[in-house]
C-alpha cells in the first residue's frame, strides 16, 4: 500500500510542480499567487491581508473556529494560448491529508476581506486530489474549462477559495504552505501555484521563397519568378513561441497549378524554429507552365498524460507564383570593331568594345563572358529590353585571345559558350639611322661616337625608345630626343636593338640594327 501511495504521489505531483517533459511534450508554465487572506469566524472584524501565516481552512481547536483562504492567481501568461489543461495546487503543512477540502471560485478580495465581509462564493469545484507520499501532502484541482473560459473573457486573474467539505462535527483544521516550500525529495518550489499545460497556435510563415539548389536556406534565389527546375525547394521561415519547452515544428506546402488546383503537398521533417523547406518531387511540374504555392506551420506536441499527438496549424501564406523555365538559351552574336574574329584588331592595351545579341532566343538578361588569357577571369553584363549589351575590354598581350560568352534567360539559365577569337596588333619596329655607323656596312672605329636616330616607323603613341647594344645594358631615351650617342669598344659586327614604348607602357616588335666597326 505505501509502494501505491509514492507511486501517486509521484504522478500527482509530476503533473504538478514538475519541469516540462522534452521533445513533442505540450508546454507548460506555472503562476503563483498575487495575492491572499484568510478569514476567523472568531474574529469577524479582523483582516488577515498577505499574512506571513500558513493558510488556514476548516475548524480548529487552537486556535478556535473556522477557517477559510483565499487566493488571487495569475491567469494572464495563458492570454493567446491553447490551454489542454489546468491544475491548482496547494501543499498542506499541517492537519489530515485527505480530500475533504474544498476549492470554489468567488468574488474579489482585499484588505477589507474579513468573516463578515467575504467575497461571494460563486462556484465550487469540489474536492479535488490528494497525493500522499514522500514525507508530503498535495492537494490538486482540475480546472481547465474554468480558466479556459475567462480567459476567453478576457480575465487576467482569478480568485479561489478554500474551505471545509463540512465545517461541522469534527475538529480538522489544516495549515496551507504559502510560500516557497524546500522539500528534501521535491526540492524547491511555490505553492499555491497554478499549472498550465498549453500550445501556442504557431504564427504564419515569413520569408517563402524558392531555393535553386537542394540547400534549405536564405540564398541563391531567383530574383524573377522564373524558375529553371522541375524540382524547386520551397521553403520558409517557421518561428515556434514554445521552442523552449521542446515541442516540435514542421511546414506544410502546397502547390498547385494557375487555376489553382493542388497537385500536390509535402510536409516538411519536424524540428526547431528556422528555416524549413520541401522539393518538389519530379514528373509533376511542366517547363513553360506557371504554378503557384503557399505553405503554413504546424506545431506538434503530445496531450498530457497520454500518448495522443496533437498538432496546431497557422493560417496559410498568400499564394506565390512561379514560372518553369527550363528551356536554355541559344548561341550568342558577338562583333567588334576594334577586335574583328579571326582577325588581328586593335594595338595590345586599347579598350575594344564587343557587342553581345541573343540570338534565336528571346527572353536573354545577361551574359556571362571570359576573356583568355591575360583578361578577368569572369564577368557578368546585362542586357537591354532587347537583349542586347555591350563590354569593354582590354588585351594586355599580343597574343591570341579568345573570348567566351553564355547568353543567361530570365529563368537563370545559362547556354553554351560562344568562342570569339582574335590578335591584338603591335605597334612596328621602329627605324633607326646613323651616319658614322650606317646599317651593314663597314664605319667609324673603336672607341669612335657615333649618333643613332629613332623613328616610330608607323607607330603609335609613341612616347620612348628602349635600346640595347648586344648583350649589355637596356637604355631609354624620350622621344622627344629620339638620338643618342654610342661608342663601340671593339672591331667586328655588333647589334643594336630598338623598341619604341607608347603612351600605354607596350612595347612595339623590336629592331635589331646590325653594323661593323673598322
Amino acid at each position: 500500500m505505501k509502494r501505491v501511495l509514492a507511486l501517486l504521489c509521484a504522478f500527482f505531483v509530476t503533473l504538478v510542480i514538475m519541469p516540462p517533459t522534452p521533445a513533442h511534450a505540450s508546454a507548460s508554465t506555472s503562476t503563483v499567487k498575487l495575492a491572499w487572506t484568510y478569514v476567523a469566524q472568531a474574529d469577524p472584524k479582523a483582516s488577515h491581508w498577505n499574512s506571513a501565516d500558513g493558510a488556514l481552512v476548516g475548524t480548529g481547536v487552537q486556535p478556535p473556529g473556522v477557517f477559510r483562504s483565499f487566493f488571487r492567481m495569475d491567469i494572464s501568461p495563458m492570454h493567446g494560448k491553447k490551454l489542454l489543461h489546468v491544475t491548482f495546487s496547494g501543499y498542506l503543512k499541517s492537519g489530515a491529508c485527505d480530500p475533504t477540502v474544498e476549492l470554489w471560485v468567488t468574488g474579489q478580495i482585499g484588505p477589507e476581506t474579513t468573516w463578515r465581509n467575504q467575497p461571494a462564493w460563486k462556484r465550487n469545484l469540489g474536492t479535488g486530489t490528494v497525493a500522499d507520499g514522500f514525507d508530503s501532502c498535495f492537494f490538486g484541482w482540475r480546472i481547465g474549462d474554468l480558466v479556459r473560459d475567462a480567459v476567453a473573457r478576457g480575465e487576467r486573474h482569478l480568485t479561489f477559495g478554500m474551505r471545509a467539505a463540512s465545517e461541522v462535527g469534527p475538529r480538522n483544521l489544516r495549515v496551507f504552505e504559502t510560500d516557497q516550500v524546500n522539500h528534501p525529495y521535491w526540492g524547491r518550489f511555490d505553492t499555491p501555484a497554478l499549472r498550465f499545460w498549453y500550445n501556442t497556435v504557431p504564427e504564419v510563415p515569413t520569408d517563402p521563397a524558392i531555393s535553386l539548389d537542394d540547400f534549405c536556406g536564405p540564398g541563391s534565389r531567383p530574383e524573377t519568378k522564373f524558375v529553371p527546375t522541375t524540382t524547386p525547394t520551397l521553403g520558409a521561415e517557421v518561428v515556434n513561441a514554445d521552442r523552449q519547452h521542446g515541442d516540435q515544428m514542421s511546414a506544410r506546402f502546397e502547390w498547385a497549378d494557375s487555376s489553382g488546383t493542388v497537385l500536390g503537398s509535402a510536409t516538411s521533417y519536424p524540428q526547431q524554429e528556422g528555416r524549413h523547406c520541401t522539393e518538389v518531387p519530379e514528373g509533376l511540374l511542366v517547363d513553360g507552365q506557371t504554378y503557384q504555392w503557399r505553405v503554413r506551420a504546424e506545431d506538434h506536441y503530445q496531450e498530457p498524460e497520454t500518448l495522443e499527438m496533437l498538432s496546431d496549424v497557422s493560417d496559410w501564406t498568400a499564394w506565390q507564383e512561379f514560372t518553369v523555365d527550363v528551356t536554355r538559351p541559344t548561341l550568342p552574336v558577338i562583333a567588334s570593331e576594334t577586335y574583328p574574329a579571326n582577325a588581328t584588331g586593335g594595338l595590345v592595351g586599347t579598350p575594344g568594345v564587343f557587342t553581345f545579341a541573343p540570338g534565336d532566343s528571346t527572353d536573354v538578361v545577361s551574359y556571362k563572358y571570359r576573356l583568355t588569357p591575360g583578361g578577368p577571369l569572369a564577368g557578368q553584363v546585362t542586357a537591354d529590353a532587347e537583349g542586347r549589351a555591350s563590354v569593354s575590354l582590354t588585351p594586355t598581350v599580343w597574343f591570341r585571345h579568345t573570348l567566351y560568352v553564355a547568353a543567361v534567360d530570365r529563368a537563370g539559365n545559362a547556354g553554351p559558350e560562344r568562342a570569339y577569337s582574335f590578335t591584338p596588333g603591335r605597334n612596328p619596329a621602329p627605324s633607326v639611322v646613323s651616319t658614322v655607323y650606317p646599317e651593314n656596312t663597314p664605319g667609324g672605329g673603336a672607341g669612335v661616337p657615333g649618333e643613332f636616330t629613332f623613328s616610330p616607323n608607323g607607330a603609335q603613341d609613341v612616347v620612348a625608345y628602349g635600346y640595347r647594344l648586344d648583350s649589355g645594358e637596356t637604355l631609354q631615351t624620350s622621344a622627344d630626343t629620339p638620338t643618342v650617342t654610342i661608342t663601340p669598344e671593339s672591331a667586328g659586327t655588333h647589334t643594336l636593338s630598338v623598341w619604341s614604348i607608347d603612351a600605354r607602357g607596350y612595347l612595339s616588335w623590336a629592331r635589331d640594327y646590325d653594323f661593323m666597326v673598322n
